[in-house]
């Protein structure tokens, strides 16, 4: 049993709000800028992950934290080390085939489809070939509590099946469907990955996946096949970068997907009697699923992968608190684009402006000399823009047995305004879905400030574009700060000239704020 005392001497510490705003300042301009103006400048080269110029700024992000006194990171395991280094898989398809074969034919042939133009394939970094026949599975959803079930009635073991992106009554407010699924509390059940998995645990070995119009043209909607980073990249500048995709050498394995335009679906549906608009309809509305072989017709799928590993690091400090069994989590990714031709991408906003307040916050709390009553790791995070692998590999490698996460706050773009917000302010802040107490602690900090903001407050259920999402999806309360897109995002002019220090300097002081209230009020 722990001392009463300290006890007493730790809540004491923390329990007044004015008394710990005296201890441990808040983060002023002078503490974040000139680290903000270093990592985004050129000498960085746009610290994309494995670069020179990330190994550059993980030097100098660690030279700060051993400057301030810091600790080596805490909860992985390699805990006596700064650097958590770790290899990440660099790939991508150098070749990939979508072939029809029609069986009703006299003669049978396969009828080959032209990649990017016809279709396009994503995958992991493995290579595939095979040929099945090809099963329409609805929606490919499996939603027992709601009764609802694509695969219930079909058999689906070694083929290829074909669903609808999205989910029943997506198109029509007013059906079964919508009613059902249509709210953020279902997004689970129709995220791809979801999908993947329901076909997966039934013996489907691809997925083809179609709008109920029958498949896009390649140039419409959203990019596939494609890093996060690189599905960004529509500017004149970047013509002719060589895409990749990444991953973990553990991540697992997921089927590949196929997403044919229009012409292609065409050919596959031909004769076979499944309209796709009337199926999308009848289930909409009576929410029964429609699943059914579609006979006489096969699919060949196919790609080529070219893979190699890439050696990355994540830099972590952290201070010890009372108890060390127990953490809070305060991070921020320090990789960007890199660099595309003679253009450096030097993601000031992007993120070297939350490294630089997450830094801050760590100094101050360091030189306030106050020992907090749980651990506070302060962590910057490579590879979010290859898909938050840093962040992932930190929870992978977190001993969840030992060490308990009470609290992540993300910090990811917070020195700039949209278009719309003119007067810059507005902030927004994530929240994972139930922690009401969290919203509840924000608009009060808020509150306090000279200048409030207009909170734009959201939930997550544990999905979703930054480095918020392994904690999240671990259940693991998180605060994830944005300040709003702007016309420069992930370009050549995302520099420090343009950054909102003013802004900035609000949004850490209220993250300072939320700190040493929700320290205060998770008691031993």
């Amino acid at each position: 049993m722990r001392n009463s005392t300290l006890i007493t001497f730790v809540f004491f510490l923390f329990a007044s709000h004015v008394s710990s705003q005296a201890v441990v300042p808040d983060p002023c301009r002078a503490d974040f800028s000139g680290t903000l103006g270093f990592l985004s400048s050129d000498w960085m080269e746009g610290r994309e992950a494995g670069s020179k110029g990330s190994f550059m700024a993980a030097d100098f992000i660690l030279s700060q934290m051993l400057q301030m006194g810091l600790e080596p990171g805490a909860g992985t395991q390699a805990s006596k080390q700064f650097f958590q280094n770790f290899g990440i898989i660099r790939y991508k398809s150098v070749k990939s085939e979508f072939a029809l074969t029609d069986q009703s034919l006299k003669a049978l042939s396969r009828r080959y489809f032209i990649p990017d133009v016809d279709f396009v394939i994503e995958s992991g970094p493995s290579g595939f070939q095979f040929e099945a026949p090809v099963v329409f599975a609805g929606y490919g959803i499996n939603a027992p509590r709601e009764g609802y079930n694509d695969y219930g009635n079909i058999n689906v073991n070694g083929c290829i099946v074909l669903v609808l992106d999205g989910f029943p009554g997506e198109n029509d407010t007013s059906s079964i469907g919508w009613k059902k699924f249509g709210n953020d509390a279902m997004n689970e059940f129709h995220r791809l990955e979801s999908k993947q998995r329901n076909a997966m645990e039934n013996g489907a070995l691809a997925m083809i996946v179609v709008s109920r119009e029958g498949g896009k043209n390649m140039t419409e909607g959203k990019e596939v096949n494609k890093s996060i980073a690189q599905s960004a990249f529509v500017k004149a500048e970047e013509a002719g970068y060589e895409d990749y995709n990444y991953a973990l050498p553990d991540d697992p394995y997921l089927i590949p997907v196929c997403r044919p335009r229009r012409e292609a679906v065409a050919a596959l549906l031909k004769d076979t009697g499944l309209d796709l608009k009337e199926a999308e309809k009848r289930i909409s509305e009576r929410l029964v699923p429609e699943s059914l072989e579609i006979k006489g017709k096969k699919v060949y799928l196919a790609a080529e992968i070219n893979a190699e590993p890439v050696l990355v690091r994540n830099v972590i400090g952290h201070i010890r608190g009372e108890d060390t069994t127990r953490s809070i989590v305060i991070g921020a990714h320090y990789d960007h684009l890199g660099m595309r031709y003679n253009h450096i991408y030097n993601g000031s906003d992007d993120n070297a402006s939350g490294v630089s307040g997450m830094l801050a916050i760590a100094a101050n709390w360091k030189r306030s000399g106050i020992r907090p009553p749980y651990n506070m790791i302060f962590a910057a995070w490579t590879a979010e823009e290859k898909g938050m692998l840093g962040s992932s590999r930190f929870m992978r490698d977190h001993p969840s047995g030992k060490q308990k996460i009470l609290l992540n706050l993300n910090f990811d773009m917070i020195s700039r305004s949209a278009p719309s917000d003119a007067d810059a302010k507005v902030i927004s802040i994530g929240f994972l879905r139930g922690t009401d107490h969290l919203k509840t602690m924000a608009v009060k900090y808020n509150g306090d400030l000279k200048k409030p903001f207009n909170l734009d407050i959201w939930e997550t259920s544990g999905h979703g574009g930054s480095d918020y999402v392994p904690f999240a999806m671990e259940k693991i309360p998180v605060m994830s700060f944005f300040s709003g897109f702007h016309d420069d995002y992930h370009s050549p002019r995302d520099v420090y000239a343009k950054s909102d220090l003013v802004k900035m300097e609000y949004i850490l002081i209220l993250a300072n704020k939320i700190i040493l209230g929700f320290l205060s009020t998770n008691k031993f």
